[in-house]
């Protein structure tokens, strides 16, 4: 379990409409070093079809070395999407570029995504 008095912040967004792919949901530049704790993703309207999966990307390169492991919704239903197991590269530095992004659209709306940063 991730201890919560570690955490130096979040980086969050969302996109109420369609998504559409390498659509960016946040971005932001690392004023400090941390290191990416977990990234959970969801669907926040009903509807859509397809698959949409979400990546994070430090610097343009994927923090998961097997594309299987990021967050995945695969229908049009309401909640958390599956999988978004931990990143395999969680450090980031400072003045790193960290982006939230769509990495595939199956459009769907209403996308939500969050990751938090802590002390490395």
């Amino acid at each position: 379990m991730p201890d919560p008095r570690r955490i130096q912040g979040f980086l969050s967004g969302f996109v109420a409409t369609n998504v559409t792919n390498g659509q960016i949901i946040a971005a932001m530049i690392s004023v400090t070093n941390s290191q990416i704790r977990n990234v959970v993703a969801g669907v926040t309207a009903a509807g859509g079809s397809g698959t949409t999966i979400i990546d994070v990307q430090i610097n343009n390169v994927s923090v998961w070395t097997d594309p299987a492991n990021r967050p995945t919704n695969t229908g049009g239903a309401v909640g958390k999407f599956a999988g978004g197991v931990p990143p395999n590269r969680r450090a980031v530095n400072l003045g790193d570029v960290v982006k939230i992004i769509v990495a595939a659209a199956g459009n769907h709306s209403g996308v939500v995504a969050t990751l938090a940063l802590e002390e490395p």
